[in-house]
């Protein structure tokens, strides 16, 4: 249910976004438009602070939840009130301090400071929200019931979009989108605190009593520590790219480099959408203890991970470049040798959740020497390698660091401290995973060397090799993953045409 309502709201949200942001930019100018996204951009700095601190509380309920344990259940999640109403005064403070700079900041934009204050007090206060009212809804994620949040906030998200874009079309005033921003965010908390209250009539929270509830369960502080390194390494890798591309390239290799990203961050973004509500689906199933279970949903998870993915990497490593000339132009389409590193960044981010979520299933955060490792030598890699090579160096910097930290590290640390057992089955298993790939990747590039790309591809020229190569080989690789790895077939179990009888 997670999976369907997340990828109906994903095709929605893509649509809707498409349509509004042209009538946005020529309705209320392309000055106000990139002042939200910056107002955005500051609160999203901000929002700093937080980061673990859910993860953190998510993996305490998975027990309770699953013993049905209400009284802990409500002393936990009014904690997490406690704790996030000391965040949501943190955020306050720092956006206040920031705010007070803004004539400094925007003195040179074609923008009155009295609508920069409007918008990012109006922003703010819809951030808050979530921090000191909507806090309780963290049950229901840890629950497995993200798509009632999303059936929710999605469709109130979707409705504010359309009577914005009425707005914005007939008066062509900012002031007004920013409100309805602002007031439809209450009302989405109204109705999210009602449907909490009606799914979970026994839960009774006092943040007040936080302080007291936190000496009673010392370790979450201790995990959140360790969540916070893990994190804000997360964080800032994954937000440098731009940064550091321009520091080493140049703002034409930024925009070059934004277009691919544009298409990979949109397939993960279609990715994520399909696996909403996976951490507290696997989060209950490890407090459950069920061993002999726990592996068999491991390997279902790891398969669809590594076969939705590559399917994405053999599509992309062919269509991509092609795309990308029918898009924007042939001027903007990157050697080859440059897309093999950002496909391969993209293979190594899409496939560690496999491992990744049952490391958080376990609680598992005390490697924070992995995270510092990670960072340092991504930097170390990136500033040596990017000052003489570029963005060839800044993605190799990400991979190498990857290489060593997530893909050999990251699966040892949870078979050795969460299934107890050796890692030697795993990567008996994963190398097939890495073989087929290979395999079908080549037999593409064979069947491709048939087929000369146009300089300004058509779309149905796209089409028609995507039909005629990519299509075949696809149905070819489901087919050995489907024959050859674990958990292949237990996973097609769940598609409903297909249950056994």
């Amino acid at each position: 249910m997670n999976a369907k309502v997340g990828l109906i709201f994903y095709f929605v949200s893509m649509l809707l976004t498409f349509f509004s942001r042209r009538i946005f930019l020529e309705c209320l100018g392309d000055e106000f438009i990139g002042l939200a996204s910056t107002l955005y951009s500051i609160l999203n700095f901000l929002n700093i602070s937080e980061i673990g601190i859910g993860t953190c509380i998510a993996y305490f309920l998975y027990k309770p939840i699953a013993d049905q344990d209400h009284p802990k259940i409500c002393e936990i999640v009014s904690l997490f009130g406690y704790l996030y109403r000391i965040i949501g005064s943190i955020i306050l403070i720092g956006a206040i301090i920031i705010s007070a700079f803004f004539p400094l900041i925007f003195q040179e934009q074609n923008v009155s400071l009295k609508l920069v204050y409007f918008a990012f007090y109006s922003f703010l206060g819809t951030h808050l929200i979530g921090y000191f009212i909507n806090y309780r809804q963290i049950l229901l994620d840890s629950d497995q019931k993200t798509y009632k949040i999303s059936l929710w906030t999605q469709t109130v998200g979707a409705i504010a979009t359309i009577i914005q874009i009425a707005l914005a079309y007939n008066t062509h005033n900012p002031y007004l989108w920013v409100t309805i921003q602002f007031l439809l965010s209450i009302v989405t908390c109204w109705i999210l605190n009602w449907a909490i209250s009606r799914e979970y009539p026994w839960l009774k929270t006092d943040k007040n009593k936080g302080r007291n509830i936190l000496k009673k369960y010392p370790d979450i502080l201790v995990k959140a520590k360790q969540i916070v390194i893990h994190r804000l390494k997360n964080f800032f890798l994954s937000k440098s790219d731009e940064i550091l591309i321009f520091a080493f390239e140049s703002l034409q290799m930024v925009a070059y480099y934004g277009n691919y990203v544009m298409i990979v961050g949109k397939l993960t973004a279609l990715f994520n959408s399909v696996l909403v509500g996976m951490n507290a689906s696997i989060g209950n199933l490890v407090a459950e203890g069920n061993k002999w279970n726990i592996r068999k949903v491991f390997w279902e998870y790891l398969a669809f991970r590594y076969w939705t993915t590559g399917l994405f990497i053999i599509a992309l490593a062919f269509l991509i470049n092609p795309v990308i000339g029918w898009w924007v132009g042939p001027q903007y389409i990157l050697q080859n040798h440059i897309v093999f590193l950002i496909l391969l960044n993209m293979y190594i981010m899409l496939t560690r959740p496999s491992v990744d979520l049952f490391i958080n299933a376990y609680g598992l955060y005390d490697d924070v020497w992995a995270a510092y490792a990670e960072g340092i030598t991504n930097l170390v890699i990136t500033l040596i390698f990017g000052y003489f090579y570029g963005l060839i160096g800044i993605l190799l910097g990400k991979i190498v660091s990857m290489l060593f930290l997530v893909v050999i590290w990251k699966p040892y640390y949870l078979y050795k401290c969460g299934f107890k057992e050796s890692v030697g089955t795993y990567w008996l298993h994963v190398f097939k995973h890495y073989a087929i790939l290979i395999i079908c990747l080549a037999l593409c590039y064979a069947m491709s060397r048939m087929t000369h790309w146009e300089t300004s591809p058509t779309i149905i020229s796209i089409l028609q090799s995507a039909f005629c190569i990519t299509l075949p080989v696809i149905l070819i690789y489901s087919l050995l993953l489907y024959l050859f790895v674990p958990g292949a077939k237990d996973l097609t179990q769940r598609i409903p045409f297909l249950k056994k009888r």
